[in-house]
């Protein structure tokens, strides 16, 4: 289910987290070797965010989870767009802690600060698919729609395996894509022996 997905990322991040704690705190002792330092703080600043969201400069509690989602919402706008306007909460994990660097956060600062992301108007918001994962998906559902109709037209067919190549996303992704435009009747299918096909619905979007 997705709350033991959650629960097995919190499991595996939290060595990390405890590690990157311990190097942001010698990054902050004054009597740090001035060339080590350097050199650390070099790390961070190409990997992506140099200057990340702390909780001893923002603070604790929902102050300090907003802070995190304005800092992730920048850091997620081109890459959202690059994965077609939907990225799995373990994908943004993975993907904000490494623009970080040293300075992770745990899965459970992830969900949370992600939560705020709607609140704040950042155009994105944390959603639930039918299937229990949980994804950020931007605000722009009816171009990710049009898109989606837009390539099954030109393949005039497709199932969840060809659209996840055909638009390089995640097979869950294509999957729930799919089952949503067809729940919005933008999609019908046919079962088969070789799998399962979906359609432009015609008599929708003709």
């Amino acid at each position: 289910s997705a709350f033991k997905d959650i629960d097995a990322l919190m499991d595996r991040g939290k060595e990390m987290v405890a590690l990157a704690e311990r190097i942001t705190l010698k990054l902050s002792e004054k009597d740090s070797a001035g060339d080590e330092t350097m050199e650390l703080k070099s790390h961070l600043l190409s990997i992506g965010i140099s200057n990340p969201v702390t909780r001893e400069t923002h603070g604790t509690g929902t102050s300090y989870h907003k802070s995190l989602g304005s800092e992730l919402a920048r850091m997620l706008s081109s890459p959202l767009q690059d994965c077609g306007g939907v990225m799995s909460v373990s994908e943004v994990y993975c993907r904000y802690n490494r623009a970080r660097g040293v300075a992770l956060v745990s899965p459970e600062d992830v969900v949370n600060a992600c939560k705020t992301l709607t609140p704040q108007q950042h155009g994105m918001e944390l959603k639930r698919f039918s299937s229990g994962v949980l994804v950020v998906e931007g605000d722009n559902f009816n171009s990710i729609m049009s898109t989606l109709v837009d390539t099954i037209t030109d393949n005039t067919c497709v199932t969840a395996l060809t659209l996840s190549s055909i638009m390089a996303i995640p097979l869950l992704l294509a999957k729930e894509r799919l089952q949503a435009a067809e729940q919005h009747g933008l999609l019908c299918r046919d079962e088969t022996d070789e799998g399962i096909f979906f359609y432009k619905n015609l008599l929708v979007t003709a």
